[in-house]
């Protein structure tokens, strides 16, 4: 059966590539064109006006001006999708005129005349992640923001995710540095409505318990990046299961002519040594690769015994066959391993019920709950709970290789296409022994289990875009495979206990379409989504509760939305909105996983849970000043859960499976509400200031300890990101989160395994970042030093129970040619 499935997989993959190749060499033998046009004022022509062309893919931009009467022209112009943009300021008035329109060229000479309008500079900044096509920054109807490579490196980034923390409306946790677990939460939603993407691609875990990309959110390293997209709304009709919330899409490197690299070593705190290595470059004229490796390692971690290292990979290359289509692929491997602590436990004389405020067990007493004290014997004073404890035989080691190829073409002047393969594969081992606190049924095993987890996922999709001159029209097809193995071991033997293997598939169809009047003012957008579950007969040990199980196919998935926006060029607004419903397909653990606590196997699963389903609609303002210069906006969302997926404590019987411990199942959903504020600056040359403000209000319908607030949310967050620039070789980079107090569960590991309620006071991490670029006799070679002091107000907080490092400071040197 496996064989089949892979044999007719690969036929539709290859019968798909041997006929857009046919029609493309069909149809194509020259290899550019030319674009040529006027530059108008009230239909007067405009001289030394600056006109840009920029590519959709890659970005890359050929820059002229206007002559006496107005023309321009752009000679040996690939034939591809573009954005052209004319601006002129006229002297002496401080007014700026701008003009810009999506073209697609054709093999014969493209002639686009341009109309200037009194308005802010048109930004040139190309982004995907709001439509699933090219757009420039000015175009999007939706929430939208862009993390640089230059943003990333004046800021030091060493992970996706801390990147991330200072996005509105996105909260980050890391639950103990370096490796340890990440989350994100956008507007107020829960870790799996976050969809990740790379470079277009959904990236996630197939067994992951709520099915999301959150187990190797950590792992996700600063390494051959171009730019971090991330929308904030409903993304589901683009984007598949896992986007109710939002998504953040990572483009790796552009590919560009001549050899280029950077070479990065840094060492710091907690036994810090991360190297560096990218390199890029072409063979010929058709052919272009990046190659990127960087390696961390923490060798003591926060309590100076939770060592953690990754090792990532990745290249590419492209083979342009002619200007008219080319064949790309990627590739992208890491492995990591982390050691893990004790979940944080409750201690103290906590009241009956209600929220109980957050105090940890000193650093003292903590160190002899570690070493072998009896909790009954500790000096806890007003302690409420115990951070986590460093357990020296529990670790978990991750690895995942990602291999994509696109095909992308045009098959005329307005169409064109991209039919891609992807195969993802993940893998987790948790290892965990008698050693460290409380050897009881919950957290301590009486000897060493082992639990694999085991993912694959393979995508087949053709997609096909029909560009005119205001509108834009997306169709395509898409077949995924996921599969899911849960194996445990116990008691120091690699003999299986238990396994489950499940299978499923899906087939969607999906569409969009943009539409642009009143002269690009107006932008209306609009997709639908359709997507159709098939599960196979999953595959139990002998031993499994599920054996027996009445199965059903997971419902269809019919989701759409829609955006629009309107921009008044006299005072430079634009108004937005966006509405849209999301899902999510109950993960196969959810309905089939299974963990093993103590000397017991405890199924968690529930076979018969129904899918997730949400609507949501933001509408928001954004207002330019001063050429761009200053850019404020605002915008209000609302998110309802309509029917979600909650872990049940209390021993339950659900869909024929006995759960001696818990398990999931469908709960009443919830809401989430509130506002993002934020601004821009650009006071003068080499400052960019950057602050904004996120106020969430998110319940959940079904209370837990009568707490009907959504855990891990705080109700304001604030960040600052400030950057200045010295004369072209000192940058000095502070970037800041503070967020409001927040609840979040802290489970008891020994008693009556209670689940109490803790409000935690909320982090204020500032980072400082210094970097001085050392001048050399080569124009090709940049040496730059550079230093960060994290953590620089020596704040000591608390995430969800977990340690956080206090300051710290790293730094070293990086070398470009």
């Amino acid at each position: 059966m496996k064989k089949k499935y892979f044999k007719n997989l690969t036929a539709k993959f290859c019968l798909s590539l041997t006929v857009l190749l046919f029609f493309n060499l069909a149809a194509f033998a020259q290899k550019s064109t030319m674009v040529t046009g006027k530059v108008t004022l009230n239909n007067q022509p405009v001289s030394d006006a600056i006109v840009t062309l920029t590519k959709l893919k890659g970005a890359e931009k050929f820059t002229t001006k206007t002559d006496s009467e107005g023309n321009y022209s752009f000679a040996n112009v690939s034939v591809e999708g573009y954005i052209i943009s004319a601006q002129s300021a006229f002297s002496g008035t401080g007014r700026m005129f701008s003009a810009s329109q999506k073209l697609v060229l054709s093999v014969s000479e493209t002639n686009v005349n341009l109309e200037l309008h009194e308005a802010p500079a048109i930004r040139e900044e190309v982004v995907v992640i709001a439509s699933g096509t090219d757009q420039s920054i000015d175009e999007v109807s939706k929430s939208v923001s862009s993390l640089s490579n230059e943003e990333l490196n004046n800021r030091n980034e060493i992970t996706i995710t801390d990147a991330l923390r200072t996005i509105p409306g996105l909260r980050v946790q890391q639950s103990g540095g370096f490796g340890r677990i990440a989350t994100i939460k956008i507007r107020g939603l829960r870790n799996q409505d976050t969809a990740v993407l790379i470079d277009g691609q959904r990236f996630r875990d197939p067994a992951a318990i709520t099915g999301d990309a959150s187990p190797f959110l950590s792992d996700l390293q600063v390494t051959n990046v171009d730019r971090v997209e991330i929308l904030r709304g409903s993304g589901s009709s683009l984007y598949g299961t896992n986007a109710i919330g939002g998504v953040f899409d990572i483009k790796t490197d552009n590919f560009q002519k001549g050899f280029r690299g950077n070479l990065l070593a840094e060492g710091g705190g907690l036994g810090e040594f991360r190297g560096r290595a990218n390199f890029g470059g072409d063979f010929n004229d058709k052919s272009f690769y990046n190659i990127g490796l960087v390696h961390t390692d923490f060798s003591k971690g926060i309590d100076g015994d939770d060592a953690s290292r990754n090792t990532s990979a990745k290249a590419s290359a492209r083979f342009n066959f002619n200007n008219y289509f080319n064949l790309t692929g990627r590739f992208y491997f890491s492995d990591a391993f982390v050691q893990l602590n004790s979940s944080p436990d409750i201690i103290g004389n906590l009241p009956a019920s209600g929220i109980v405020e957050a105090r940890p067990l000193s650093r003292s007493e903590l160190r002899r709950y570690e070493n072998g004290a009896d909790i009954s014997t500790l000096n806890i004073g007003n302690a409420t709970f115990a951070p986590d404890a460093n357990d020296p035989d529990n670790s978990q080691a991750s690895r995942f290789y990602n291999f994509n190829v696109a095909l992308d073409g045009i098959l005329s002047s307005f169409a064109n296409y991209r039919v891609s393969y992807q195969n993802l594969t993940t893998n987790r081992i948790n290892r965990n022994g008698a050693a460290g606190v409380s050897p009881d049924f919950f957290s301590q095993p009486s000897g060493s289990t082992r639990g694999d987890n085991d993912g694959n996922i393979q995508t087949l999709q053709a997609k096909s875009d029909f560009v005119l001159r205001s509108n834009t029209l997306t169709a395509g097809y898409e077949f995924e495979r996921e599969k899911f193995v849960n194996n445990n071991f116990q008691l120091n033997s690699n003999v299986i206990n238990n396994f489950t293997r499940a299978t499923q598939s899906s087939n969607t169809l999906f569409a969009q379409d943009q539409l642009q009047a009143f002269d690009n003012r107006l932008q209306l957008s609009g997709a639908v989504r359709a997507q159709f579950f098939t599960l196979q007969t999953p595959v139990f040990s002998a031993n499994s509760p599920y054996q027996g199980t009445v199965l059903n196919n997971p419902p269809a998935s019919y989701t759409a939305d829609g955006s629009i926006a309107y921009f008044f060029r006299t005072t430079a607004t634009k108004i937005r909105g966006h509405v849209g419903n999301g899902y999510r397909v109950p993960a196969l653990f959810e309905r089939f996983g299974s963990s093993i606590f103590g000397n017991s196997l405890t199924p968690f699963g529930d076979p018969l849970l129904k899918p997730e389903r949400s609507i949501a609609f933001d509408t928001g303002i954004d207002q330019s000043f001063r050429a761009n210069r200053v850019r404020l906006s605002a915008t209000y969302f609302y998110t309802r859960l309509i029917n979600t997926i909650g872990f049940d404590f209390p021993v339950s019987d659900i869909g024929g499976t006995p759960r001696i411990f818990g398990g999931y199942k469908n709960t009443r959903g919830g809401i989430a509400r509130g506002g993002e504020f934020s601004a821009e600056f650009k006071p003068m040359t080499g400052t960019d200031i950057f602050a904004s403000y996120t106020f969430t209000k998110s319940l959940q319908r079904e209370p837990q300890d009568g707490v009907l607030k959504t855990f891990g949310v705080p109700t304001q967050q604030f960040s600052l990101v400030a950057t200045q620039r010295f004369y072209k070789r000192l940058t000095l980079n502070f970037d800041f989160v503070a967020a409001s107090s927040y609840l979040a569960p802290i489970f008891q590991s020994y008693g009556n395994f209670d689940v109490r309620v803790y409000r935690f006071k909320g982090n204020r991490k500032g980072d400082l970042t210094a970097a001085y670029e050392i001048p050399t006799n080569n124009d090709k070679l940049r040496v730059r030093l550079f230093g960060t002091i994290e953590n620089v107000f020596n704040q000591d907080y608390y995430e969800n129970g977990f340690r956080t490092a206090r300051t710290r400071g790293r730094g070293g040197v990086a070398l470009s040619f």
